[in-house]
């Protein structure tokens, strides 16, 4: 029998994951729910189920056995709670949470759970970034000196929000282009190196003003995290360009002792010469949904799960704290509150929409 699936929320990249769970095999989209008439109504249309209003129902849903979340940042923590209780695997759209303190009460409810839960990150799953992976957590890789990730989106000279449902305020999202295009590169990060000693980032509004200026976000980060013997730079968000179908800039170089690696898209080279590396079955977003079908049927720990979700909170949350004081922030939090979010609302329940 195929995994029933549920599609929670029309969000961000609802768009990518509902097709690959559409034409896998061994899935069959049965429900679907978002709280927006106008967002819920192409799910309808492509997947020919009834939208509801209630996500709860969805979740509730014997039918269902995996769900889909992708919606606004500030309901992942209800909805990964509920989908919890009710014992459903989830596929996470990235990032886990909006705050550190939202991000900790989704792992305390996960920990003692049987549902498997993956994060789409589909940087894990492509080769380059794999093998790149892999060669620097070897024992016999070389001391690293430099490590510098960009991960720029670009768009053509126009109305941004012609390409893009974000940006957003704070209080929905958790800041600006770090929550969204930045957690790629920080989650691959902690992926290889775990969470660095301390964090200094600067935000820039440089390219899109008419948009992140009014809602006091950034549409580019800088970061520094600093490790034993070493920093890694990590350049992220929006560009604007002249043309339409620009690339994205995403190239990931590291200099260690006798070896400098790079990658840029399906590209590896260690000095300068195109290396082979290792097929992977499911590159990209396919392989977030793959690897999700067989942790649930390996019974494995994900890749990209509950924890990797917190580190990331944790990450971003300091590099906030630090654009807004100047200085570095030291890791372990001392303060889990996000700087952009007000008090009262660094745990939200309802809608705000």
């Amino acid at each position: 029998m195929p995994y029933g699936i549920g599609l929670i929320g029309n969000r961000a990249h609802q768009n990518t994951y509902g097709p690959i769970l559409h034409d896998r095999p061994d899935c069959r989209i049965v429900a679907a729910a978002e709280h927006s008439a106008e967002k819920g109504a192409p799910l309808e249309r492509a997947y020919g189920v009834e939208c509801l209003r209630d996500y709860n129902a969805v979740m509730e849903d014997p039918a269902v056995d995996i769900v889909s979340i992708a919606t606004d940042f500030y309901l992942k923590r209800p909805l990964i709670k509920k989908a919890i209780e009710c014992g459903k695997h989830i596929l996470i759209d990235k990032p886990l949470a909006r705050t550190v303190r939202e991000a900790r009460e989704i792992a305390d409810a996960a920990r003692h759970s049987a549902v498997k839960i993956v994060l789409s990150y589909p940087q894990r799953f492509d080769a380059a970034t794999a093998e790149l992976a892999r060669r620097l957590k070897r024992p016999e890789c070389g001391r690293v000196v430099s490590y510098t990730h960009h991960f720029v989106r670009q768009f053509p000279d126009s109305d941004l929000m012609q390409y893009v449902s974000y940006p957003t305020e704070p209080r929905i999202n958790g800041g600006g282009e770090l929550m969204n295009l930045g957690s790629h590169p920080v989650d691959f990060l902690y992926g290889v190196y775990g969470m660095p000693k301390r964090v200094y980032a600067r935000f820039e509004t440089a390219y899109w003003p008419e948009v992140y200026t009014a809602l006091g976000t950034e549409d580019m980060a800088f970061l520094l995290c600093e490790y034993d013997g070493f920093t890694a730079t990590i350049v992220t968000g929006r560009n604007k360009v002249t043309e339409e179908g620009m690339a994205a800039a995403n190239s990931l170089e590291v200099v260690c002792q006798g070896e400098h690696m790079r990658v840029e898209g399906d590209l590896f080279t260690i000095n300068g010469v195109p290396t082979p590396v290792a097929p992977t079955d499911y590159p990209g977003a396919d392989g977030c949904v793959g690897h999700l079908i067989d942790c649930i049927e390996r019974d494995e720990v994900p890749l990209t799960g509950i924890e990797n979700g917190v580190a990331v909170a944790e990450l971003t949350t300091a590099a906030y704290q630090s654009a807004q004081s100047g200085t570095f922030v030291e890791l372990p939090l001392r303060d889990d509150r996000h700087p952009q979010i007000a008090d009262d609302e660094q745990l939200i329940d309802g809608l705000l929409d």
